[in-house]
């Protein structure tokens, strides 16, 4: 077993933080599965849902938030890692690649997460999959947002396209 007492890791968006998330984002899809692109969407967004005329977003609006997304791919893995030797996920192989759902402990580990911040994160992931099962572009939105604001972030910091 891990000796979590040597790890200096910030708690803020670490691996914890992200795994708890992406628990929440897997079991709030359930039972469709998703790829590690659309977990890495779905995880900026669910504390972001102000940003696409959602509810209230749980994370601060600071200007360059979604450089956010771009830095987190890496930990997003590993938090999905640490789920799945906790048999809190599942990694599902087939045509469309590697995939990940919610493994059947996920529901009762979930009812354990009870904070305002974790029922109110809960909230977010759920309106998330509502709009998703509501419309068929809404992953094709959230990647255009990304995109278009990371190409606004790069001129207000004077930086040029190639």
């Amino acid at each position: 077993m891990e000796n979590i007492d040597n790890h200096s890791e910030s708690l803020f968006n670490g691996h914890i933080e992200t795994a708890l998330r992406a628990i929440i984002i897997l079991e709030a899809f359930y039972p469709d599965s998703l790829d590690l692109e659309s977990i890495s969407l779905l995880d900026y967004f669910s504390v972001h849902t102000g940003d696409i005329n959602g509810p209230p977003s749980l994370h601060p609006a600071v200007s360059s938030r979604v450089g956010e997304y771009r830095v987190r791919r890496r930990t997003i893995q590993d938090s999905l890692s640490i789920l799945i030797r906790r048999n809190l996920a599942t990694v599902i192989e087939d045509k469309d690649g590697i995939r990940f759902i919610a493994a059947d402990d996920a529901p009762a580990f979930i009812k354990l997460l009870t904070t305002q911040y974790n029922s109110t994160l809960k909230d977010r992931a759920n309106w998330l999959a509502s709009q998703e099962r509501h419309r068929a572009d809404l992953f094709l939105e959230l990647r255009t947002y990304i995109a278009t604001h990371t190409i606004n972030i790069q001129f207000d910091e004077g930086f040029q396209i190639a």
